[in-house]
């Protein structure tokens, strides 16, 4: 009998032993009064900062610079005179384009945002419509949208302060003729099924 208790006595604290020495995995581990947190095995990937959008309003002052982007200055000719906008890269990728408000009395451009074109598909408007977005999306998320096809080629879908825009060839059906520089209406307009938004035009 003594011999019979020895002997589960021994196994017991083998097994003791042997559990207390194997390592924790998806254990909890306690540090004092601290809560209990799981320990983390796999390794975690952390994403990069997003681009800080709520930063650019319209009637602000353009930056000189921005999250880590450059603020480059391009300048054009359009309709016989010199215009400039301000080019937002980062790492290389166009992310927008600021176009500045002009003073008619200075004759002169300020430093003050008056139109902001998107080109990334990290902005999103308040109803999740991006630069990729699906027509037919825009359609559903805006059924009020005034559309029409801007002087530049692009059709306009109008929302009130934010304007998508879209290539002329994803447009399904004859596009009217632009007959002045306000551009034509086009009333009920359908597009084809891949049409995708092509730009944000927030003014």
């Amino acid at each position: 009998m003594k011999i019979t208790k020895l002997i589960l006595a021994l196994g017991l604290a083998f097994c003791l032993a042997s559990c207390g020495n194997q390592p924790k995995t998806n254990e909890s581990v306690t540090n004092g009064n601290a809560s209990e947190t799981p320990v983390v095995t796999d390794e975690v990937q952390v994403a990069e900062t997003p681009f800080d959008w709520d930063a650019l309003k319209i009637g602000a002052e353009i930056p000189e610079k921005m999250d880590g982007c450059t603020v480059e200055p391009v300048t054009y000719m359009a309709e016989g005179e010199e215009q400039i906008k301000y080019a937002i890269k980062k790492d290389g990728e166009l992310l927008a384009k600021l176009e500045p408000d002009y003073d008619f009395e200075k004759n002169a451009f300020t430093n003050t945002i008056s139109v902001i074109n998107i080109y990334s598909d990290q902005y999103k408007s308040e109803k999740n419509i991006h630069v990729g977005s699906n027509v037919s999306d825009v359609l559903a998320a805006y059924p009020d949208l005034f559309t029409s096809l801007m002087v530049m080629g692009d059709i306009c879908l109008d929302a009130g302060g934010t304007q998508f825009m879209v290539a002329p060839e994803d447009f399904d059906g004859k596009l009217p003729e632009v007959t002045s520089d306000e551009g034509a209406i086009i009333k009920n307009p359908t597009f084809k099924p891949e049409a995708k938004v092509k730009m944000i035009r927030i003014y």
